[in-house]
Formats: structure tokens, sequence, C-alpha cells
């Protein structure tokens, strides 16, 4: 879990800080935000505040930890449906393509053996 704090409640902040001082990376390497507030990110972001679905004010570093453990799999979870959902895709197109091509490979199959045919019957009558 690598985790940036961006929020505007300084004692909130420096609490967690103090609380996740070894999960803290800069804001381009982490895996998710956390913040009081919404802010636009491109990252996935865990809001704590009054009413947040993840963990409202007061918590405990136990509660911190928990909330955090969950929404970090939850991110995984989806992550790693996405990448499923992308493989199942990439094998339909593959087999898509391989399915024409082999289509393709045995009418061409075919039109030699008819054409072989064809001169072999022509080759035959000549005599």
């Amino acid at each position: 879990m690598r985790i940036c704090i961006e929020c505007k409640d300084i004692i909130i902040e420096e609490s967690l800080k103090l609380f996740l001082k070894e999960y803290l990376v800069m804001k381009k390497d982490c895996d998710f935000l956390i913040s009081d507030v919404k802010i636009h990110t491109q990252k996935p972001l865990f809001i704590i505040s009054q009413n947040s679905p993840f963990l409202s004010i007061p918590f405990s570093k136990e509660a911190l930890l928990q909330a955090l453990k969950e929404f970090d799999d939850a991110i995984k979870l989806a992550a790693q449906n996405l990448l499923l959902e992308q493989k199942r895709i990439l094998e339909e197109k593959i087999n898509l393509i391989s399915n024409e091509f082999r289509k393709e490979y045995e009418n061409k199959i075919d039109e030699a053996i008819k054409e072989l045919k064809t001169r072999l019957m022509e080759s035959l009558n000549e005599k």
C-alpha cells in the first residue's frame, strides 16, 4: 500500500502522517490519495470526513488501517477484474482473427486441390 496525503485540515494531515509514515510516498508513486475533501485526481481517492463512506472523524489508528486495507483490497480487486476483462477481450479478438485466417487458408487449400484435380483430369483426358 503506497499512500499520499493531501488534507486541508492540518491536524488530520499530521495525524495521518504519524499513523501511516511507513506507507507514505510521493503523489506520482502512490496507489491512492487520502484527503479530507473531495479533490480532482486521476488516482483513487480515500476521503476522511464527517459523512465519508470510507472513514468518519474521529477515528483510531486501527480503524484507519482497517479501512485503508479494505479500500486497497477493493482497488486491487477492481484492477484485477479490469485486467481479466481486457484479457478476455484480447482472447476473443485472437480467436476471431485465427478463425478468419484458418477459413481463408482452408479456402486456399480447397482451391488448390480443385485446381490440381482439374489439371489431373485434363492430363488424363489428353492421353
